[in-house]
């Protein structure tokens, strides 16, 4: 891992900083996999940080009565003062839990080709590019951004490349449509909603 404290020498970073880094990336990590593991635990604060819930008292189980269908909660807060995309939408206004909203995310982004497949098909970049740039590229940074700086795409190239992969994802209500989550006639009703919601806090 590029944060390792052992890796302070070879990358020329502070060592403290770095064990700091290594730290919080650990922990995010660690979050990540418990929510994975049982996400009817967590939820999203209104201004979307990721909370544990607090764990309802025990009651005693009901004899002969047992279940193994765990019921994700959804979410009962204030929807949130400002423009929401559609899947924020259906997740504050308590249509579908947070982890059907991550599955759909998820989703979406796995049905869109990337930026470099893009950029090759328009012959903006060639295979040896490619290399470089994932070669090249920082913790954390985008592919069209470390393209961008090393000078293999324009911010006009980049623009453009990032405009078409927007164009072609699926939208994100078709995973609701496919999953059988929403019918097309709660989807259209919810992308009302949504619209309605929006239109209050319109800039201009």
């Amino acid at each position: 891992m590029e944060t390792h404290p052992d890796r302070a020498a070879v990358m020329d970073g502070q060592a403290d900083f770095m064990a700091d880094r290594f730290k919080e990336i650990s922990l995010a990590y660690q979050l990540l996999q418990e929510f994975m593991a049982a996400p009817w635990k967590y939820s999203l604060t209104e201004g979307g940080t990721l909370y544990e819930r607090k764990r309802p008292p025990m009651r005693p189980a009901a004899r002969g009565k047992t279940s193994s269908v765990k019921v994700e909660p959804l979410y009962t807060g204030r929807m949130p003062s400002r423009r929401l995309l559609f899947g924020q939408y259906l997740y504050y206004a308590g249509h579908v839990s947070l982890s059907t909203l991550i599955k759909a995310i998820v989703w979406q982004r796995l049905q869109r080709p990337s930026v470099g497949a893009i950029a090759v098909s328009w012959g903006w970049l060639e295979g040896g590019d490619i290399v470089d740039i994932l070669r090249c590229r920082r913790y954390g940074e985008k592919f069209g951004e470390c393209a961008f700086r090393l000078g293999r795409l324009s911010r006009y190239q980049l623009a453009r490349l990032l405009e078409k992969q927007k164009q072609v994802q699926p939208l994100i209500g078709k995973y609701f449509l496919e999953e059988n989550i929403l019918s097309s006639v709660d989807l259209f009703k919810r992308i009302v909603d949504m619209k309605m919601h929006n239109k209050k806090f319109w800039t201009y």
